[in-house]
């Protein structure tokens, strides 16, 4: 299932992190370089296993397997934030 950014959260990469504002925008959320990478990949043309495919190599010394699963609990704590959506969002 193709993964999308909430249309609720504004985002800026600054110094290769992102910086989100959660859709209550009472909190900010600083990503670190690898969560932004993925972060940026949610355009909704990929699911896990299609960012996991990107994004293996760019690291060393990690398995596929492995990095699928990093890749499905960083997007699991994004969805129960409420900071991504499973379909398009309107517009």
């Amino acid at each position: 299932m193709p993964l999308w950014r909430s249309p609720d959260v504004t985002y800026e990469v600054v110094d290769d992190r992102a910086m989100l504002l959660d859709p209550s925008g009472s909190e900010i959320i600083t990503l670190n370089p690898v969560g932004s990478v993925v972060w940026e990949t949610l355009d909704g043309t990929l699911d896990v296993d299609g960012i996991t495919d990107r994004l293996l190599s760019l690291f060393d010394g990690v398995t596929r397997d492995e990095l699928a699963q990093d890749v499905a609990r960083f997007v699991d704590e994004l969805r129960a934030s409420d900071l991504i959506v499973d379909e398009a969002p309107p517009g």
